[in-house]
């Protein structure tokens, strides 16, 4: 869907080239923009082709030459603000669901999103990540990741998360070591499920 520019800075790259606020940016350099990771990834390059529909519905291309690292001074519009993608798993630990009730609304927000991981350093499990998306991922080069794994026995991992989408992190974990995507890895301790043989199993795997 087209993204709507909020603000361009005045006298920058974009501006020179007539972008104004209202126009809407439908692709950047042929792809479809989806949300921020796409556009800061598109956009660190030297030659950049925006697809641009004006407020009156003009459509237009806009050819750009910069340094990788400039910015285009684009602010974007409400559509890009990124909405935490909620947790699908039911972790036998999540400290969430063991929150007492009555305390703020923010502190029940089970957040299990790969973007925040990436832009703020949250842990992840990659259960609610589609395969498409996940060669999205690949595609940007999104690293470092924090990756939540907890163990890498597949069905002891569906045990400990109870969510059937568990079962393939080994495989996840690596195609993204061969695309040279680094990650951090976390094992949540839970006695009678992945310690003892499991855990040894676990960081044998991972090393």
């Amino acid at each position: 869907m087209p993204h709507q520019i909020a603000s361009v800075s005045p006298k920058g790259i974009a501006w020179r080239h007539g972008i104004r606020a209202g126009d809407a940016i439908e692709k950047i350099n042929g792809e479809p923009l989806i949300d921020d990771i796409d556009y800061q990834a598109l956009t660190a390059r030297t030659r950049v082709v925006l697809d641009l529909i004006s407020e009156t519905g003009e459509k237009r291309l806009v050819t750009i030459i910069k340094a990788p690292d400039a910015p285009l001074g684009l602010t974007m519009g409400d559509s890009f603000r990124l909405t935490p993608r909620v947790c699908r798993n039911h972790c036998v630990f999540c400290f969430i669901d063991q929150m007492p009730p009555r305390m703020r609304p923010s502190l029940y927000v089970k957040d299990d999103d790969w973007r925040l991981s990436l832009m703020m350093g949250n842990f992840v499990t990659l259960t609610n990540v589609s395969d498409e998306e996940f060669e999205r991922m690949i595609r940007r080069r999104v690293s470092p990741l924090y990756i939540s794994v907890h163990a890498t026995n597949p069905d002891v991992r569906v045990r400990l998360m109870r969510n059937p989408h568990a079962v393939n992190i080994m495989e996840r974990l690596r195609r993204l070591t061969e695309a040279g995507i680094c990650f951090h890895c976390q094992i949540v301790l839970c006695p009678g499920y992945n310690d003892g043989i499991q855990l040894v199993r676990t960081v044998n795997d991972l090393y």
